[in-house]
């Protein structure tokens, strides 16, 4: 087969040492100068179907013996290419051959390719090489540049609030600053090595705690691996700031410090260079290796993301279980960067809010428009309009001077002043008419107001007699019920002391206090048995007898002593005499039982009857138990002790009676007069407590009776004050004649109340009869006529404001006595109706005048307000034109399909590369992005797995990396296959592992995930000191405050 050939042939320049191990089977190497890092098999039988039906067998003959003689990590980095030509594909059991073959796992990785595959599977130097990408279009400056034209420039920052934006729009005050943009200068010489050279060494004296005053060495590749936590994105992000002077992801706090050594390609001396914030040399290095002119300075990690640090955040985001839209949208975030994306969805929600700003400032707009229409109506209006002021003005001073006015009166127009008099004086008149049918003239009115002041007059003698009374009322009322409460009191006190009561308190008191005094003089000895003195003790004075006692105790302890000696030396020489005995007769045995005749004496050597001699030895060596003199000793130590307890007990009653006698204070000198004295002050204290009790009954009978010692005080409290404070007994006799003394009292007073009372009627009568005649019919009041000196005030009172309004309509015109008020009121009222035309003219041709002179000066405001809203509803306008014209044609959905269009051969050679089983392929076009490998049916990435979502996300960086050809020659990639399958996993480092050996890039790899870091050891141990592992542990967190305590 041609095909098979040609594939073989292509072989030579991707493996090193390739020779056949099997009729259609080759093996080569991949080799990094002398190592051999990977092994390759590659089968071109064309027999898919027959390989998986033996699969066991193919491997245990192809490849077993070489996987047991490889090295360690060289097992690992074995791979089976199964050719698939013509006759497999064309077989129906190919697709489950295929799937079975590639799911074993013995031995080597295994894939089924078609011959074309075999170039881009084995990873060909030339498909490392960096592909310039030309001009690619890109999306913010085409952004930058619609939206300067429209002035628009501003929004690019995305700034907030969104509302003062808006304004700014309005105001077209939304373009670049007008000192003009800031230039990007050429990239500084320092700066140059950035992007061709290695990074060796970084030095981080101040960025994140976790690393600050730390140095890290760093390889061709770097494993960073530790848990979370651990500071291992802290440490990409530090290799971040070293080449961009920012980061994505969050901001540094505080002054950062590095510095790094790099190794120019093809230099042997290194060059150290330290991290910079300055804004245009970090904007030169954005120009030199993205392309991307006029950015913010912080918009380089923007590009640095999209080539050189893998945004893994996105990268999840894409994997995970998105909507559609969502996808799109993380989609784009990968490609156009996270940056463009945001300030996408920005210019979405401002376009939203400039049409509603659009339409709230037309709508103002037309408002000032229709008000503006208005005003030039009413100044048309007002410029032909004729003045009746003056004839009315001439008519109102004729009817003033003909009403007799006493106020000054000015000949212009009318007045405020005047117009306020002439009300008052029409309502003082109204005041006055108001009265009733008798208030006919003003000299009604004061004869009425003297008529009311006599009778108040008249009546305030006889009012203050009256008061006088009340007076005396009340202290007599108060005093009779203080004399009844006397007497009420002193009743009980007479009940309280015939029945007894205080007398049984005062005995009570005293019996308590008897009882108390003797109780706690004897204390424990108020009860209980006494000691017996020995008659010999009885009489003796207490010292001698205490003596005397003791003596005889001495005395008697001496004689026990002496009989307990006695009786123990007899006891110590009879056991010495035992125990010779038993020795005596132990011997006396052994001499027997030596002896050839048992009955024959060893002593005296005299045979005895059989028995007989052993009877001897017993009798001899043996006592009885108790001797007569035993029995002496021990009787005479029974007696000595009897006596000297007896003394002891003799010398113990003769101190107590001492203890008692000097405890008691006791009279009595000897044992038995000191006994008789105790009994004594026992038989008082029994008798004293006999006396309570008995006085206690009569007071809990005094209770039943409903009498007790508080209502006793209480009552007492009440009539204390009715004696002599010296009376210290009062009796009954003397508390029932001053009961009769405050009887007599209450009587007294009770007749002297009759006769007040008698003469606050009389009082009360005379007020009545000059209220009488007070009250006039034709007069309103709203005094209730009750006949008091009360109402009759208040009816004064109430007249004195007639009496004002009288005076006060005199002071505004001169009025008659007689005249009557009726007319008053009806002349005031023409000339009030006179004024208020003349008034009204008056102001109107004013108010004309003001108004026409200002209307001029309205206008032009009101003309220039609404100039001002038009051009804000024209400048809205215009944005929202200009938004969206970049929304329909520079969106950036366009943007993803132009990065796609430009990276779309890198993306399928790497998706090709990294995606296993290979069941997609990579296509790109404007309707379909993936594509099935078998069937070639179109798949969005909503349609297939996360695993692949995963791997078509980290193809798109690689990609991107590799048509970065200005940019630095690093690759960071912080956890990039938490989400991708095993297979997916092995395939993607295999492709690192190649980008490694034939790009010349430098790789950062970081993973908490033990189990991938040493998959990838092994993938890159072959590099020896061009691999490094940098492990990173997780510092322990100190409570200072704990500490210092």
């Amino acid at each position: 087969m041609p095909g098979m050939q040609a594939a073989r042939e292509a072989l030579t320049h991707l493996l090193v040492g390739l020779h056949h191990v099997d009729d259609s089977v080759v093996r080569g190497e991949k080799k990094l100068g002398e190592q051999t890092y990977a092994v390759a098999y590659v089968d071109f039988a064309d027999e898919v179907v027959e390989r998986s039906l033996h699969l066991r067998d193919f491997q245990e003959r192809i490849l077993a013996d070489d996987f047991f003689d490889s090295p360690g990590d060289l097992r690992w980095n074995k791979y089976l290419y199964i050719v698939a030509g013509p006759n497999s594909k064309k077989n129906p059991q190919f697709a489950a051959a295929k799937a079975a073959i590639e799911s074993d796992k013995d031995y080597a990785r295994k894939r089924v390719i078609s011959e074309a595959d075999l170039e881009s599977l084995l990873g060909g130097p030339k498909l490392f090489e960096a592909a310039e990408h030309g001009n690619t279009y890109d999306v913010l400056t085409d952004w930058r540049h619609r939206l300067s034209a429209a002035g628009l420039e501003l929004l690019l920052d995305a700034p907030t609030p969104r509302t003062t934006v808006v304004e700014k729009i309005a105001q077209r005050a939304a373009g670049a600053a007008s000192t003009g943009k800031q230039q990007v200068k050429e990239l500084n010489a320092a700066d140059t090595p950035l992007a061709t050279a290695k990074l060796l060494r970084l030095d981080i004296a101040a960025f994140r705690p976790v690393h600050n005053g730390k140095s890290y060495d760093f390889g061709d590749v770097t494993l960073l691996v530790g848990a979370n936590g651990s500071g291992k994105t802290s440490l990409l992000e530090a290799v971040e700031y070293f080449y961009c002077g920012n980061n994505r992801r969050s901001t540094a706090v505080g002054p950062v410090r590095l510095k790094g050594t790099l190794l120019p390609r093809g230099g042997i001396r290194s060059v150290e260079l330290s991290s910079t914030g300055d804004g245009p040399r970090i904007k030169a290095r954005n120009l030199a290796w993205f392309n991307r002119k006029e950015q913010l300075v912080a918009d380089i990690v923007d590009g640095f993301s999209l080539y050189n640090f893998l945004d893994t955040d996105a990268a999840y985001r894409l994997s995970g279980k998105l909507k559609p839209d969502d996808i799109t949208k993380e989609l784009s975030r990968l490609l156009v960067g996270s940056s463009a994306s945001t300030t996408f969805e920005y210019m979405e929600k401002i376009r939203a809010d400039v049409d509603k700003a659009w339409d709230k400032a037309r709508r103002r707009a037309d408002g000032l428009q229709a008000e503006l229409t208005v005003m030039e109506r009413r100044l048309m209006e007002l410029q032909g309009k004729p003045s009746t002021a003056k004839t009315l003005t001439d008519a109102y001073r004729t009817a003033l001077a003909a009403l007799g006015w006493k106020r000054p009166s000015e000949a212009g127009v009318p007045t405020p002043r005047e117009g306020q008099e002439l009300l008052s004086a029409l309502a003082h008149v109204q005041a006055l008419v108001s009265l009733g049918g008798a208030a006919r003239t003003i000299k009604d009115v004061e004869q009425r107001s003297a008529q009311l002041e006599a009778a108040v007059g008249n009546a305030k003698p006889v009012e203050t007699q009256l008061v006088g009374s009340l007076e005396q009322e009340k202290r007599l009322i108060s005093k009779i019920e203080e004399l009844e409460a006397n007497i009420k009191n002193l009743d009980r006190w007479i009940a309280y002391e015939s029945a007894g009561f205080h007398d049984v308190r005062r005995r009570y008191k005293s019996a308590r206090e008897v009882s108390e005094r003797l109780t706690t003089r004897l204390g424990g000895l108020v009860a209980g048995d006494l000691p017996q003195v020995p008659q010999q003790y009885a009489s003796l004075q207490l010292q001698d007898a205490l003596q005397a006692a003791g003596e005889a105790a001495t005395a008697a302890q001496a004689r026990l002593t002496r009989a307990q000696q006695a009786l123990d030396l007899h006891g110590r020489a009879a056991s010495a005499r035992a125990a010779a005995a038993a020795k005596l007769k132990d011997a006396a045995k052994e001499a027997l039982k030596s002896s050839e005749n048992p009955d024959m004496c060893p002593v005296c050597h005299t045979v005895h009857a059989s028995g007989a001699l052993m009877h001897l030895i017993e009798r001899l060596t043996s006592g009885p138990e108790t001797t007569q003199e035993v029995k002496g000793l021990a009787e005479s130590l029974r007696l000595a002790g009897d006596e000297a307890g007896e003394a002891r007990r003799a010398a113990i009653t003769v101190e107590l009676c001492q203890k008692y006698a000097a405890q008691l204070q006791l009279k009595g000198t000897t044992p038995n007069e000191v006994l008789e004295e105790l009994v004594a002050l026992r038989e008082r204290a029994s008798q004293a407590q006999q006396e309570l009790q008995r006085v206690i009954k009569e007071g809990q009978d005094l209770g039943s009776a409903g009498f007790s010692s508080n209502e006793a005080d209480l009552v007492w409290g009440r009539i204390a004050g009715l004696f002599n404070p010296e009376s210290s007994n009062l009796t009954a006799d003397i508390a029932s004649g001053e009961r009769r003394r405050q009887s007599n009292a209450v009587e007294e007073a009770r007749k002297v109340l009759g006769e007040c009372r008698n003469s606050m009627g009389g009082f009360d009568e005379s007020i009545r009869g000059l209220a009488r005649s007070a009250v006039v019919d034709g007069w309103v009041t709203r005094v209730e006529p009750i006949g008091t000196f009360a109402s009759l005030v208040a009816l004064q009172d109430e007249f004195l404001a007639a009496t004002s309004n009288a005076a006060g309509l005199r002071s505004y015109l001169a009025v008659e006595d007689d005249g009557p008020l009726v007319e008053v009121q009806a002349r005031i009222a023409a000339v009030a109706s006179a004024f208020k035309q003349a008034d009204e003219a008056s102001r109107s041709d004013s108010e004309s005048s003001a108004e026409q002179k200002d209307l001029p000066k309205s206008i032009q405001d009101w003309k220039f307000s609404l100039g001002k809203h038009r051009n804000e509803e024209k400048a809205l306008f215009e944005a929202g034109k200009a938004l969206d014209d970049l929304i329909e044609n520079a969106s950036l959905k366009n943007a993803t399909r132009e990065a796609l269009d430009a990276i779309g051969d890198q993306i399928n050679e790497v998706f090709s590369r990294i995606h296993s089983p290979r069941e997609y392929e990579y296509v790109g076009s404007p309707d379909v992005l993936l594509r099935t490998a078998d069937g070639h049916d179109a798949r969005t990435l909503d349609e297939v797995s996360t695993g692949q979502r995963s791997a078509f996300a980290l193809s798109i960086f690689l990609a991107r990396n590799r048509t970065a050809a200005a940019a630095p020659p690093v690759l960071l990639i912080d956890d990039p296959i938490a989400h991708v399958d095993d297979l997916n996993a092995l395939s993607f480092l295999d492709y690192l592992r190649d980008l490694a050996v034939n790009s010349g890039r430098q790789i950062f790899f970081a993973t908490a995930d033990t189990r991938v870091a040493s998959l990838f050891s092994k993938k890159f141990s072959f590099m020896g000191e061009a691999f490094k592992t940098i492990s990173l542990v997780r510092e322990p967190q100190f409570d200072e405050s704990a500490a210092q305590g």
